[in-house]
Order: structure tokens, then C-alpha cells, then sequence
């Protein structure tokens, strides 16, 4: 499992380099910049999701006529048709054969790129899957499993990541949007993991026995150079496109351990609290900031 975190703490330097890079090669024109970015997400997701996976780009649709935004990196199911153009792109993308899908946006520090990022997967969670891999398709979790899993991969967000964290539950809270429509989660690089739990039983986290007040909703992981690891263990946790016909290699090693030393944050309950304190007088631009990071850093309490 070291070798393995290891691999991918170099993973993520290549990704910040190639990110880097993207903005001199496609210098002056925002579209070569944006697909030499996301060239470099796909090639990461086609290392550690080889074929029969295929990782493609574009919009995915539903038997019942929906079609979703087009996304940077969808992650085609070994079930997924061969459908390509003369240029090796797929020309069509289908719900039930797409295991899930991440669209990437540079710096969602910013939060007009944060909701366009958003607004995307709203788009992406109106599709339905007719068939899934549940074997009984009813509750919440059989909800869950007919809607294609949507991430977001970033490189930044704000100094006090918390604070993107409330941004993304302000998004949602302010649209009403159900937690099923939400997305599953949103990775950023060398940071955090922001992570959408619609059911108790799918959080890995012993929360209870931590204390938390809630045991599914957003929770922020703290997952630092190990990001990569977290974004894994994320796609390795959705609802594919298909029961499997033998477990996934990379899970047992993603696992951390049990001393593992990192920060989990109930974002709701948070958010509670922020929302309430910002009111209060002499809550001014310094003490907000404290607030926010001693939300997400160990040892600096509120």
C-alpha cells in the first residue's frame, strides 16, 4: 500500500506539472489549454482504469431522450459498445454503459467556474440507468444506482478549503436540489476530497463512533498529497454501470489504514455553525478566515 501511495503522490506532481504546461503549449488560446488539461486527467483515469475500460469525452444520453452536458472524462464500462468515429472518439456515450464521469475545472477557487462545474452535473444527474449493478433496484440506494456518478477534478480552491465546501452546499441549498442530484464528489489536487454520502452505509468513515452528528451528507476529507488516492477510492466506490464478474485490484491497497492521520469534517454540520456565527457582531474578514481553517486543520480550534 506505501509503494502504491507513493506511486501516486508522483501522479499528482505530473498532474500539477502538466497542468502547468498546458497553460505554455496552448498559450493564447483558452480551448487548447482547457483540453491539454484534460488530456492529462484522461491519461491518469486510462493508467489506473486499463481496458477493457475506455476513458472518452463527451455528452452521455439515457434511453428515455435526455442528454447531458458534455463532460471532459467519461469512464466507459467494459459493457459499454464500441461506438467510435474514424478518429477513435466516441460518437455516442450511453448511460447504462458509463461507469462515471469527472469534468475538470483548473480552479474552482473561482465560483463562477465552481457552478459551471455544478450545473453540469445537474445535467448529468437527469439521466437514468435502465439496468445497474443492484442487485435489488429500490430505496435510496436503488435511486442512487439508476443515475450516472458525476465528479469533479480541480487543482485549487479557496486558502480555507471549508469555505469551497460551503460553496458547494450553497449551490445546492439555494436550487433545492436532492442529495441524489448532487454530486458524488469533487477531488482536489494535493488537497482535499469533498465527499457526497447519500446513504450511512456507503460512508467509510467511523462516525459514529467519532461522534458526528450526521452519517451521510458532504463531508471533507483531508486528504493532502494523498488526494489521488481518495479520488481513486472514490470511482472505486460509485454505483457502476454493471455488477462485475470479479473484484477490483486497487480498493484493498486505496484503503488507508486505521492510524491513518487525516481529517474528516461533517460539512453540514459546519456550515451550521458558520451560518449562525456570521451574524454575530465583530465577525469580521480575520476571524472568518480563522474560523474556516480551524474547521480543517488539527490544533487550531474555533
Amino acid at each position: 500500500m506505501d509503494d502504491l501511495y507513493s506511486l501516486l503522490r508522483e501522479e499528482a506532481l505530473q498532474l500539477s506539472s502538466e497542468f502547468r504546461k498546458a497553460s505554455i503549449q496552448g498559450r493564447g488560446t483558452s480551448q487548447e489549454v482547457a483540453e491539454f488539461r484534460e488530456n492529462a486527467v484522461q491519461a491518469f483515469l486510462g493508467r489506473y482504469f486499463p481496458f477493457p475500460h475506455r476513458i472518452a469525452k463527451g455528452k452521455v444520453r439515457d434511453s428515455f431522450g435526455n442528454i447531458a452536458a458534455s463532460i471532459d472524462c467519461v469512464i466507459c464500462a467494459p459493457n459499454h459498445p464500441y461506438t467510435v468515429s474514424v478518429r477513435d472518439k466516441f460518437s455516442l456515450l450511453l448511460a447504462e454503459g458509463v461507469d462515471s464521469v469527472v469534468e475538470v475545472k483548473p480552479n474552482i477557487a473561482d465560483r463562477a467556474e465552481l457552478h459551471r462545474a455544478l450545473e453540469q452535473g445537474l445535467s448529468v444527474k437527469r439521466l437514468r440507468r435502465v439496468t445497474t449493478s443492484m442487485q435489488h433496484q429500490y430505496g435510496t440506494l436503488g435511486e442512487w444506482a439508476q443515475r450516472v456518478p458525476f465528479g469533479v477534478f480541480a487543482m485549487q480552491c479557496k486558502a480555507a478549503p471549508i469555505e469551497t465546501g460551503f460553496e458547494i452546499l450553497e449551490f445546492y441549498e439555494a436550487r433545492g436540489v436532492d442529495p441524489l442530484d448532487q454530486a458524488d464528489f469533487i477531488v482536489v489536487n494535493d488537497v482535499c476530497v469533498f465527499s457526497n454520502f447519500v446513504d450511512k452505509s456507503l460512508n467509510p468513515w467511523k462516525v459514529a463512533e467519532a461522534g458526528f452528528v450526521n452519517h451521510q451528507g458532504w463531508f471533507y476529507e483531508g486528504w493532502g498529497q494523498d488526494s489521488l488516492v481518495g479520488f481513486l477510492m472514490r470511482l472505486h466506490r460509485v454505483a457502476h454501470a454493471a455488477l462485475k464478474m470479479q473484484e477490483d485490484v486497487l480498493p484493498r491497497y486505496l484503503t488507508p489504514r486505521e492510524d491513518a492521520l487525516f481529517q474528516v469534517v461533517d460539512m453540514a454540520f459546519k456550515y451550521d455553525i458558520y451560518k449562525k456565527g456570521k451574524d454575530l457582531p465583530g465577525f469580521d474578514g480575520p476571524e472568518v478566515h480563522r474560523i474556516l481553517r480551524a474547521m480543517t486543520h488539527p490544533g487550531e480550534s474555533i
